[in-house]
């Protein structure tokens, strides 16, 4: 008598052999991971950094380009614009900006090299960016809110070092909120240096300003009837960017993003960081921002956005490219099959 277990165990055998390639690990190719797993860990191949990378082969240019816009998302970064005008390049400079003209450093960041021997220096009223004794701040916030928006222009202006968790209706970190604290309003945050908790835009905003700032917190970010509207107003054109949740492999370890809240090219990247419920250390990097030379030290030069994985260990630039490698090393597609 003809037996099923003859077909289906050699089929079973196939699939638990056969490897594939998903995470931080390349193995030969295999649609039906992580459904199944190898066990044969000598055939694994660790990849890290540019190995890593290559081995994506991500179809977005990979290499720094100033103000080069990919024409497939000109739409996507005209509407993220529109925060950038209406707000009046809120959050977009530093804390007490101001410029000079010195003489040509190639040590020293610059935006605008004038002639053969003078170059512009932006600085601001922060020499240095605080420094955390316990880690960056925490920040719930979901993309599309008005007062999240204002909180984050603040944190911006400030430079600061915050770890943003989408909370999102529906979100992991929404979950998150609910089951650790019983009355929260977002945006919500978590400051380990301080040990302080706090829940609402004004209360948050003063905050920081009182401890991180030199001074008052200004007009456009003061809970008036002006900063509240224009915030809500300058989000309307790509609302929904950011506000959707999509399922996803959340890291290890948050993911570091060189950003500015002005900036329509990192926007579009946090709208793909908070859809897909990535938590991710931004390092505010507003016009005057000591944060700029730090880059510009690190990686040679200054261009936001700017990822850096250490998870991976990939450091990448371009918003279509990090786009992508997100959704290629973190997405999860929709499975076609709802009923097993």
């Amino acid at each position: 008598m003809y037996c099923r277990k003859s077909i289906i165990f050699p089929i079973l055998f196939f699939f638990l052999k056969v490897e594939g390639s998903t995470g931080f690990t390349a193995f030969k190719t295999n649609p039906f991971r992580p459904f199944f797993e190898n066990s044969n860990e000598s055939e694994k191949v660790e990849l890290k950094g540019e190995a890593f990378l290559d081995s994506l082969n991500l179809k977005s240019p990979r290499e720094a380009r100033t103000f080069y816009t990919d024409p497939q998302r000109a739409l996507q970064i005209i509407l993220a614009t529109v925060p950038f005008v209406g707000r009046l390049a809120s959050g977009a400079i530093a804390e007490g900006y101001k410029f000079e003209l010195i003489s040509k450093d190639e040590s020293k960041y610059s935006v605008l090299k004038i002639g053969n021997d003078k170059q512009l220096l932006e600085t601001c009223n922060i020499s240095s960016p605080p420094t955390q004794n316990r880690g960056p701040i925490v920040m719930y916030d979901i993309e599309s809110c008005a007062s999240c928006r204002r909180v984050r222009e603040a944190i911006s202006m400030l430079s600061l070092e915050v770890e943003y968790r989408p909370s999102q209706k529906g979100s992991y970190y929404e979950k998150e909120l609910k089951t650790s604290i019983e009355n929260y309003q977002i945006p919500y945050m978590n400051d380990p240096s301080s040990g302080v908790n706090l829940s609402g835009a004004d209360e948050i905003i003063e905050y920081l300003f009182r401890l991180y700032g030199k001074e008052a917190v200004p007009k456009s970010l003061d809970g008036n009837f002006l900063s509240n509207l224009t915030a809500s107003l300058v989000l309307l054109p790509s609302f929904s960017k950011g506000s959707k949740i999509r399922n996803s492999n959340r890291p290890e370890m948050p993911l570091k993003i060189w950003s500015a809240e002005g900036s329509p090219f990192a926007k579009i990247v946090r709208e793909e960081l908070c859809e897909l419920q990535l938590p991710h250390v931004q390092i505010s990097c507003p016009r005057g921002s000591p944060n700029r030379q730090r880059m510009f030290d690190e990686a040679g030069i200054f261009q936001i956005p700017y990822l850096e994985d250490p998870n991976t260990e990939v450091k990448l630039f371009e918003s279509s490219a990090i786009i992508e490698y997100l959704n290629v090393v973190y997405g999860v597609k929709d499975s076609p099959v709802q009923y097993m």
